[in-house]
């Protein structure tokens, strides 16, 4: 049954857990990082590593180990830390904005948007054109594939919008401890000045899938305590 509307958003059932798998985040993430490191070589996922143990041992008061050498040993140490840091792979988030603003001050290049394929399109534009996008349905797919895959936050909602763009709430995102952190640090502006969102990126990539076209997101409020992100077709 679905939950009460929270300021005019629609909320969708809860999820049947507290908290995601972490297993299969820092899973996702690596993957993620794989395809950045054959762009920059080693020294991408070595960066990332250290900047991930870091910012695991400042939260549980630890010395960083120094034999972690490779993402399955970084994912592996994460993932035994939970009991003394439930979200670890917020540690892991952290360091790739990290490492990815390193490597952007040293090249230019705007690295999560070409590492994440959501390019705006530089051809003919869809607006205007005749589209069938039904993101009631969309959202409710959402809810079942992230939480059969074990990746759904506990809560979110959504609301449509007359322009076709959806706009999704999360009460409390799993990734809000490393978010706050990068953001304190200066690490969660995209090229352009907006906001970067972990999820948002990612959304964009199943929007993407699921109807043909290219999407793009707007932080319309980040830790407010809530988070509230706008999709659009561009």
């Amino acid at each position: 049954m679905a939950e009460p509307e929270i300021t005019g958003f629609k909320m969708l059932e809860n999820a049947p857990y507290e908290l995601p798998d972490p297993k299969a985040i820092i899973g996702a993430h690596i993957v993620g990082i794989r395809e950045q490191e054959k762009i920059f070589g080693p020294v991408f996922s070595t960066r990332l590593i250290k900047h991930a143990l870091k910012f695991v041992a400042q939260k549980i008061g630890e010395e960083p180990p120094q034999n972690i050498k490779t993402l399955d040993q970084l994912a592996e140490y994460l993932i035994s830390k939970i009991d003394k840091y439930p979200t670890p792979y917020c540690a892991i988030m952290y360091a790739q904005y990290k490492t990815e603003n390193f490597f952007q001050g040293q090249t230019g290049a705007a690295i999560r948007v070409a590492e994440m394929g959501f390019h705006r399109k530089f051809g003919k534009s869809q607006i205007g054109e005749e589209r069938n996008v039904d993101l009631d349905d969309i959202m409710s797919k959402l809810r079942q594939t992230s939480i059969a895959l074990k990746l759904s936050p506990k809560e979110f909602g959504y609301k449509t919008n007359e322009d076709e763009s959806v706009d999704w709430i999360l009460p409390n995102c799993y990734y809000r401890d490393g978010c706050q952190q990068a953001f304190d640090d200066g690490l969660l502006k995209r090229p352009d000045g907006r906001l970067h969102c972990n999820l948002g990126s990612s959304l964009c990539q199943y929007f993407k899938v699921v109807t043909g076209y290219e999407w793009d997101y707007d932080c319309l409020e980040f830790d407010k305590p809530q988070c509230i992100i706008r999709y659009y077709i561009v």
